[in-house]
């Protein structure tokens, strides 16, 4: 925030006052409104998890890929926590999210919740939720304004959590709304001035400007982990692609090492795909592989990881399932690729689309306790686990398509 020049703040008319101001008169701006406090170590600011915190900034439906995504994003507000601090020194402070599956539902008020804290039993803070629709935190939700008090209402949902009911007595509060593009998904919230004074119109000021910073800042993050996350996907099916899949795959395996679980793997591959590029074109082809991607993705094990590996070819890892288990869901999701009915992409309405031939699959399942010896580094152990699936696939083409097979254990 050094960086930003802010003399022409100076030269234009104090902002007008707003309804969120009335607690507090305004005092005139200083001349000096652009020069933040001195830093003051915070102390340690705490965060819900990397996973926990995706979720509340999956902000439409079809980015609910991100959920995938591994994000730091408790770095980046660690750090908006810090540089709020350093302008606004204050004994304690918060950022409180709404959750974004709620307003998608149309849930008119979804609660906010704690994500990142620091301050007096801030630990107690982390995933507590309050009403979006009153108080002091409600009022910058709603109107999209900063806001400060010196007064909390007796039944502010503030009061109600530890670090602001028992531990420490708010003397004032203020805070700004935090914004993810143009629309308000939370609040920033800093409480108790270290100056031992109410916070002031410069307070108000310094954290306005600072929510600007505060949206960039995360709107950065966002931006520069989905281009991560797009980098792992498979342009056509919306799959992960098979680079990412062998990412995932060691992952998997030093998981299962070390947890002592099971873990499985599919090799899929289509029946006379071929035969759809031949007769219908390529664009017909690419339509069915995207359909038979929705298909896996709509009837696999939630837990599963879903990858092309290219061409017609499929994968998938089962973290958790045993052998039997493996092989139950192979044979669902070889009899749902049997079921569907597929058209011609080309036809502008489906009552003309032109069926397509049926789609079939030959799955090869693998079983990292049943099929492999406990030896060898891990770099072997997955690529024998994904030699084993490919055999055992190929095995099931030769024995008349259509069918699943099961790999034979490692000698």
């Amino acid at each position: 925030m050094a960086d930003i020049d802010l003399k022409a703040k100076r030269e234009t008319p104090a902002r007008p006052v707003v309804p969120g101001d009335a607690a507090v008169p305004l005092a005139p701006l200083l001349d000096d409104v652009s020069i933040p406090n001195p830093a003051v170590e915070p102390g340690p600011i705490l965060t819900l998890s990397a996973e926990e915190i995706t979720r509340f900034f999956v902000r439409s439906r079809r980015d609910q890929d991100t959920e995938r995504w591994d994000v730091r994003l408790d770095a980046a507000l660690r750090e908006i926590l810090e540089r709020a601090n350093d302008f606004v020194p204050s004994e304690s402070g918060g950022i409180l999210l709404d959750d974004p599956r709620a307003t998608l539902a149309g849930m008119r008020s979804p609660r906010l919740t704690f994500i990142a804290a620091y301050g007096p039993d801030s630990s107690q803070l982390l995933g507590r939720r309050i009403p979006s629709d009153r108080g002091f935190a409600g009022q910058i939700y709603r109107t999209g304004l900063p806001y400060r008090s010196d007064h909390l209402e007796p039944d502010d949902p503030l009061l109600e959590i530890p670090s602001h009911g028992s531990g420490q007595v708010p003397v004032s509060v203020i805070g700004v709304p935090v914004l993810v593009g143009e629309s308000i998904c939370g609040v920033l919230e800093l409480t108790n001035r270290r100056s031992g004074s109410p916070y002031s119109a410069r307070d108000n000021e310094l954290l306005r400007i600072f929510a600007a910073y505060m949206s960039s800042s995360i709107q950065n993050a966002l931006d520069a982990l989905r281009a991560r996350a797009m980098a792992r996907l498979d342009h056509l099916t919306g799959l992960f692609n098979s680079r990412y899949f062998h990412v995932r795959l060691q992952d998997e395996i030093a998981h299962a090492d070390h947890n002592g679980t099971d873990l499985s793997l599919l090799f899929i591959d289509l029946d006379y795909f071929k035969a759809i590029n031949d007769h219908f074109g390529h664009v017909a082809g690419s339509w069915t592989l995207r359909e038979v991607a929705r298909l896996l993705s709509e009837n696999a094990p939630p837990a599963t990881v879903l990858a092309r590996y290219g061409g017609d070819e499929f994968v998938a890892i089962l973290p958790g399932a045993d052998l039997q288990r493996a092989s139950q869901t192979a044979e669902l999701l070889r009899r749902v690729i049997e079921e569907a009915s597929f058209f011609d992409a080309d036809s502008e309405v489906v009552q003309t689309a032109q069926p397509l031939p049926g789609v079939r699959a030959s799955i090869g399942v693998a079983s990292y306790r049943d099929h492999l010896a406990p030896s060898g580094n891990q770099r072997r152990r997955e690529n024998l686990l994904l030699r084993l699936a490919d055999t055992a696939m190929y095995r099931a083409k030769a024995n008349g398509r259509n069918r699943i097979e099961v790999a034979e254990a490692e000698e």
